[in-house]
């Protein structure tokens, strides 16, 4: 695989694909990029036009430059990145569809390779900088060609998947070699190894990923990861920790929440875990975070598309998250950056002060 240049559900999907033209200046010129795409996996006029008019967008362009410079920013390391960030799941296709079977399904016809860059283009455009990518998502995707092809300067962190602490160092280099511009240790490892006893492990990730001379994170679903750090003294670039409310239908009810139940069979029984709930401690992790000196990034804001956008990214600014990572359609993209443009300004007089 080539290496990239860079160093390193909301709501119902009625309105796939029918994105607006913005800034295409000549309709004969579109209208011949279009034609020039045959590899393209999309299929309505409005849809190439966008894709042809994405590919060839000049990052650099003062228009350009502007909507960039409307994103909210901090430093993680010496990086600068905008607030919002790209989650993954909707290119690995892990949707948290609960019992939507078809959800995957959809998502899966939707978000072909070229829509994903398509994504990733738009991202951009709007000064969403940063998006948290697997090396599988280089595996199912071509997505080098983002920053080969279409000029792309996305920075990404690295989330190396697996629970061997006697792997992890083989699978960071491996992602560091595709261009990762950080890395943090999976929330599912540093989860299961607290659950197991056997935190050391965090540590012995923590001393790894700090020999490649990249920021460096801690990411948990639960709060005994990113306690443990800190009573250990350990000092990560970044947090990576879930954070919403419980104040959406499909929540079970709190008495019967398990430390462990994420990673177990789901259950037929509404009143127990069924894909449905990532931060188990929402009012306890915001009064934990209050007093760590360390860049935090919030995920599962929008419980995986079970609380509205303006509810989910509001909450967790306001409750002191520095960064929010968020997974995203391409038709999303914008209405989303908006929103979190109008929260951080809410927010500036937080509790928390801003660490990044």
């Amino acid at each position: 695989m080539k290496s990239a240049k860079y160093p390193n559900r909301r709501e119902v999907l009625g309105g796939l694909g029918a994105m607006g033209v913005i800034g295409v200046s000549s309709s004969a010129l579109a209208t011949e990029a279009v034609d020039a795409s045959t590899d393209s996996d999309i299929t309505t006029k409005t849809d190439r036009l966008e894709y042809a008019r994405l590919r060839d967008l000049d990052l650099d362009a003062p228009e350009v430059l502007a909507r960039r410079q409307k994103m909210p920013t901090g430093k993680i390391g010496d990086i600068t990145f905008g607030r919002l960030m790209s989650g993954s799941n909707l290119i690995s296709m892990n949707m948290h569809a609960r019992d939507l079977d078809y959800v995957s399904a959809l998502a899966e016809r939707y978000n072909t390779e070229e829509r994903i860059l398509m994504t990733l283009k738009l991202c951009e455009e709007y000064g969403v900088n940063g998006i948290v990518l697997k090396n599988h998502n280089f595996a199912r995707f071509r997505l080098s060609r983002y920053w080969d092809e279409w000029g792309g300067n996305m920075k990404w962190l690295a989330d190396v998947i697996t629970t061997d602490i006697n792997q992890y160092e083989r699978l960071l280099e491996e992602h560091i070699e595709l261009g990762a511009s950080a890395a943090y240790l999976w929330g599912g490892a540093a989860d299961v190894w607290c659950h197991q006893g056997n935190q050391k492990n965090i540590i012995k990730a923590y001393e790894i990923m700090r020999k490649h001379r990249v920021p460096v994170g801690i990411c948990a679903h639960r709060l005994e990861p990113i306690r443990f750090c800190e009573k250990e003294g350990l000092k990560p670039d970044f947090y990576m920790k879930t954070l919403h409310h419980d104040r959406y239908w499909s929540a079970h009810p709190k008495e019967n929440r398990r430390f462990i139940e994420m990673y177990e069979a789901n259950s037929p029984n509404h009143a127990q875990y069924h894909d449905n709930m990532f931060c188990h401690d929402h009012e306890e992790t915001v009064e934990f975070m209050q007093d760590v000196k360390v860049p935090w990034i919030a995920f599962k804001v929008l419980a995986a598309g079970a609380i509205p956008a303006q509810d989910g990214i509001a909450y967790a600014f306001e409750s002191g998250a520095d960064f929010i990572c968020l997974g995203m359609f391409d038709w999303q993209v914008r209405q989303d950056v908006e929103i979190v443009v109008k929260a951080i300004e809410k927010s500036r007089n937080r509790k928390r002060p801003w660490m990044a």
